[in-house]
């Protein structure tokens, strides 16, 4: 990766987490950032769904987000378009000029030396799994709105009272050929720091991570451990084949591969473990930018095991 020189301008696509971080890095380096973000503010999913701490490290969102907001907002050397979208990219690596659409039709033109893309990634919908009941019970909800009744520090059902026994289902929207076949490899480590917080919450609480396998790559390893010794969460290996909404309870019904055996059990409350889809405007940002994208519609590196550099000649991913 060769830099601009200081003095000279990036442009950063996306005011999530990645590209404030990229835009943070490269003011520190006296470079000039034109940061346009899809969205009304910045900060990304952590923002939108409102997360209570960001793994591994566990550290309060807030703690983590807002000096790079505050930051990207009160530096001279930053252009914010919120609401705004690249429209199209010309020229070359040193020497490109990007087109930049708002809102009501304005657009403007920013001269930079180098483009960093980093369009994020959206929870997976799944309402479009119908097995889930998503969108129909609802005491079925997704790791993304676990996120918002942490930091509320009130984790209830939908009828206000607190779960006796709770469950997450595990690669939904993930490692399924009906949906999603990738692996989006982090849903098994903020599943389970969900769960240990929810523990905090409520010490009464049973928990049942209904896994197919555990997937916690390097730091996320301590998290899955700590689950079972300090806080008793239990697992189960094996696949839902179907959750119902009996009314007072959810049935989810499945097959345990350790027992090679059918299941049956009751819960208060069944959170979905969602994998990831692309960001919603990462497919725009693609085609105006001029990359690729892979099967997946996820932005593809040049080589497959260096994935900050885009097959274009001064553009970088994120």
């Amino acid at each position: 990766m060769t830099l601009p020189a200081n003095g000279q301008t990036v442009l950063v696509v996306g005011g999530g987490p990645a590209g404030l971080r990229a835009a943070v890095d490269l003011i520190g380096l006296g470079i000039k950032v034109v940061l346009v973000e899809k969205r009304h503010e910045l900060g990304g999913a952590p923002i939108r769904w409102r997360y209570k701490t960001l793994a591994p490290e566990l550290r309060p969102t807030e703690e983590v987000m807002a000096p790079l907001i505050s930051a990207i907002e009160a530096s001279p050397l930053v252009t914010i378009h919120k609401s705004s979208l690249v429209q199209r990219l010309d020229g070359q690596a040193g020497d490109f000029r990007a087109h930049i659409g708002g809102e009501g039709g304005r657009a403007t033109m920013a001269d930079v030396q180098a483009v960093v893309v980093s369009t994020g990634f959206e929870h997976f919908d799944a309402s479009r799994d119908p097995r889930y009941e998503y969108g129909r019970a609802p005491n079925v909800i997704g790791i993304h709105e676990l996120e918002g009744m942490l930091t509320d520090g009130k984790v209830v059902r939908h009828d206000g009272r607190t779960p006796k026994k709770m469950a997450f289902v595990f690669c939904v929207g993930s490692r399924d050929r009906a949906t999603n076949s990738w692996c989006c490899t982090i849903c098994c480590g903020v599943s389970i720091k969900q769960a240990m917080e929810v523990k905090e919450l409520l010490k009464d609480v049973e928990i049942y991570m209904i896994y197919i396998d555990i997937r916690t790559f390097g730091l996320w390893e301590n998290l899955y451990w700590n689950s079972m010794e300090q806080h008793g969460i239990n697992y189960i290996r094996g696949r839902v084949s179907q959750v119902f909404d009996t009314g007072s309870q959810l049935l989810i019904k499945g097959e345990d591969t350790l027992v090679r055996g059918p299941f049956e059990v009751l819960m208060d409350m069944v959170v979905l473990s969602v994998g990831v889809d692309p960001g919603e405007g990462t497919a725009q940002a693609a085609k105006a930018i001029g990359l690729a994208t892979n099967p997946f519609g996820f932005l593809q590196p040049k080589h497959p095991n260096v994935h900050f550099d885009s097959a274009r000649e001064g553009i970088y991913l994120a």
